[in-house]
């Protein structure tokens, strides 16, 4: 039987912390038997064949990332994970509002092959005001940096950075086509989510990121946004392990990395990111997504709009 895991509201010297560095560490937050009925249901579907994902390739061949999203709205074990009373109790507490599950994905980095992640503000994708999201990273097994954890830059969800698309042998494209490429990225449904976009676009996207990085891996690098970093900030970084049960809350600016998988073991981590009820969507649409504290039933509501 599940644990009921809900810690008393989160302490004013924790939300500080948080205010500061731009992340907090939840020890203990979930139950291991909770993700590992999740990640069971999830190889489950994949066998019977009633789950699609998105395979990126590398230029030899290897699927080397994958992505699974919009799981919570399809998958009871799922949403159980994004809802989970430890987990929305803390950020409710940090947001100040009600939240709402903006976009929820499973990501999966290959034994030995799985692929590092560039630094970038999460908010640099995004199509939601204000730019202070928050994200709960979970993951199904003890991560450290040889399995792939997260790289922050502690407090530079403070500010804006300038971000990149890098093709090739590090050639910078053209602010002009990034910015276009961004717009693209918003008709197929900021945050790979299907809430919001064009469903003929979030092919496309999907197509992007799996089957046409099989004959070109560079095509995967046009949705890769790469922030521009002093070099001091990233000497500064830190290496965030996780330990299973625990969840790391980070905020949507907050600039983050993700080191190779070059353990003898695939590194699946479901992230799951907040909104305030009250935040506003300036993208393609008029979605509605999740109440976070709806855990036993699917409860949806409709967010303020505003076109860009």
């Amino acid at each position: 039987m599940e644990q009921t895991l809900t810690p008393a509201i989160m302490d004013a010297a924790a939300v500080r912390e948080y205010q500061e560095r731009g992340f907090l560490l939840v020890e203990d937050a979930i139950d291991p038997a909770l993700l590992r009925a999740a990640l069971a249901m999830l190889n489950s579907q994949k066998e019977s064949g009633a789950l699609s994902q998105n395979d990126r390739y590398n230029s030899t061949g290897q699927v080397d990332f994958t992505k699974i999203p919009n799981l919570a709205k399809t998958n009871e074990a799922f949403r159980m994970l994004a809802s989970a009373p430890a987990v929305v109790q803390s950020v409710e507490t940090l947001l100040g509002q009600p939240a709402l599950i903006f976009r929820d994905v499973l990501v999966n980095k290959p034994a030995r092959t799985g692929a590092s992640l560039d630094y970038h503000q999460d908010s640099a994708y995004w199509d939601v005001q204000p730019k202070a999201l928050i994200s709960a990273w979970f993951t199904f097994r003890d991560v450290g940096a040889a399995d792939g954890c997260l790289r922050v830059i502690s407090g530079s969800h403070k500010r804006d950075y300038p971000h990149d698309i890098i093709v090739g042998k590090k050639r910078v494209l053209p602010q002009w086509m990034t910015s276009g490429l961004r717009k693209l990225a918003s008709l197929s449904g900021t945050g790979d989510s299907d809430a919001s976009g064009f469903s003929a676009f979030r092919r496309l996207k999907n197509k992007a990121l799996g089957s046409f990085t099989r004959r070109a891996s560079f095509v995967g690098k046009l949705q890769d946004l790469h922030a521009r970093i002093p070099e001091n900030e990233k000497r500064a970084a830190l290496e965030i392990p996780v330990r299973v049960g625990s969840v790391l809350l980070f905020h949507s600016q907050l600039l983050h990395a993700s080191n190779p998988n070059t353990s003898d073991k695939d590194r699946p981590a479901f992230i799951a990111s907040y909104m305030g009820a009250d935040y506003t969507f300036c993208g393609v649409g008029e979605p509605e997504f999740l109440v976070a504290a709806h855990r036993d039933s699917k409860v949806f509501q409709k967010v303020r709009v505003v076109k860009s």
